[in-house]
């Protein structure tokens, strides 16, 4: 009996201080006063599970977030309150989303009887904006965790039905797909600051389902994938780009195939390919990456042909004129440890066969240079094939550039 007196004196010891933390909550003390009175309620049988525990410090915060609000809209707040106003915002989302299930329990009859689910509801609705402000005042200063925190919020919000109802009574003109995309895709961002790249590639993910179709979600989820070193996605990614933007970016299709050459599948890769070429006959480096696939597949002529073709339709093209270049040069190489020991019959075949195929891949790789001087693989090849010539001249010349 006594035992029993004592527990009840302990939890209405309990519930006078969740009482006492309203009282304060409602005289405007700040969250952190109140969160200090009320701690002990958090972990007690009788009150841990009550929504009033976690309704008042949410209130409390709300309000002090509001004050604060006020003076920033003034002009008096410095950077580290302006911070500081932030994380009240999102302490009083904590507590009032903690609040919210909590209020549509059953009581003691089994009935349930929602007593702040109204008002949670219209706060975090008629702040909704504000998350997005304190996403992007966390990006700002730096607070990339915190950021990537607020907008998650701000989804979360926007994208719940019962809180939509209250943010279009003073927002007509909200539709959460016109929203949402830029909010996960600046998550994204956020997330990407701090090298959190699976909670990055995650937003981004979710910012392309929500709608976002711009090139970038797609070209920031390849390189997280890549980073991460989830090659299967890389390739889905890159599959569901192609199509997209394929035309203006040659990544897609190299990273298809890439994903293929590592698994020797030239079935699935030459397929990629020339499924690509055919819906864009006109691609240059479409026809390099072919060419690069057949001469992984040990089939040369094909693959100087491809790459003859993508030099055609883009004479300017680096990469196709370093490629052609370099394929020809190791036919000249081939030549040469073919040809004959005998110094007259070597001449004879030198002349005729392998002087012409040097000078051309000469040829190619020096306009390569022109497109692109920083390539050293590109002297390297010069250099030998000048050698080979027994062009002294140009073979200085090669040598001066490489300084």
């Amino acid at each position: 009996m006594f035992m029993a007196a004592a527990f009840a004196l302990g939890a209405s010891a309990q519930l006078n201080v969740v009482k006492e933390a309203e009282r304060a909550m409602k005289a405007n003390k700040s969250g952190e006063e109140v969160v200090k009175m009320i701690t002990p309620a958090f972990t007690n049988p009788e009150t841990e599970k009550l929504a009033q525990t976690y309704y008042v410090p949410g209130k409390a915060y709300v309000q002090q977030y509001d004050a604060q609000l006020a003076k920033r809209a003034l002009g008096q707040l410095n950077g580290k309150d302006s911070i500081a106003m932030c994380d009240q915002l999102l302490e009083a989302y904590g507590y009032l989303t903690k609040a919210l299930p909590l209020d549509s329990m059953p009581d003691a009859k089994g009935k349930i009887k929602p007593k702040y689910s109204k008002d949670i509801i219209n706060i975090l609705s008629g702040h909704f904006n504000d998350f997005d402000q304190t996403a992007v005042i966390y990006y700002l200063a730096g607070k990339y965790p915190k950021a990537y925190e607020a907008w998650g919020v701000y989804a979360a919000i926007g994208s719940n039905p019962k809180a939509i109802k209250e943010i279009v009574k003073t927002n007509p003109a909200y539709v959460p797909d016109s929203i949402l995309p830029n909010v996960y895709y600046n998550q994204g961002l956020a997330a990407w600051q701090t090298e959190d790249n699976k909670n990055a590639l995650k937003a981004f993910e979710n910012a392309k389902n929500a709608g976002y179709n711009k090139k970038a979600v797609y070209d920031n989820m390849i390189a997280l994938a890549s980073i991460i070193g989830d090659n299967e996605a890389v390739l889905k990614y890159s599959e569901e780009a192609l199509p997209l933007f394929g035309h203006e970016d040659d990544m897609y299709i190299q990273q298809i195939a890439n994903y293929y050459l590592q698994r020797k599948d030239f079935d699935n890769a030459f397929k990629a390919i020339n499924q690509a070429i055919e819906k864009n006959p006109n691609n240059a480096q479409y026809y390099d990456v072919l060419g690069v696939l057949y001469e992984n597949h040990n089939e040369s002529a094909k693959a100087k042909e491809a790459y003859a073709k993508a030099i055609q339709l883009d004479p300017k093209n680096a990469k196709a004129l370093f490629d052609y270049g370099h394929i020809l040069a190791a036919e000249a190489y081939t030549l040469i440890d073919g040809a004959p020991t005998l110094q007259s019959e070597y001449n004879a075949v030198f002349e005729s066969k392998i002087r012409p195929v040097l000078l051309q891949a000469a040829e190619a790789l020096e306009n390569a240079y022109s497109v692109d001087p920083d390539n050293m693989d590109t002297l390297n090849y010069l250099e030998s094939i000048y050698y080979n010539l027994n062009d002294e001249a140009k073979l200085k010349s090669v040598k001066q550039r490489k300084l």
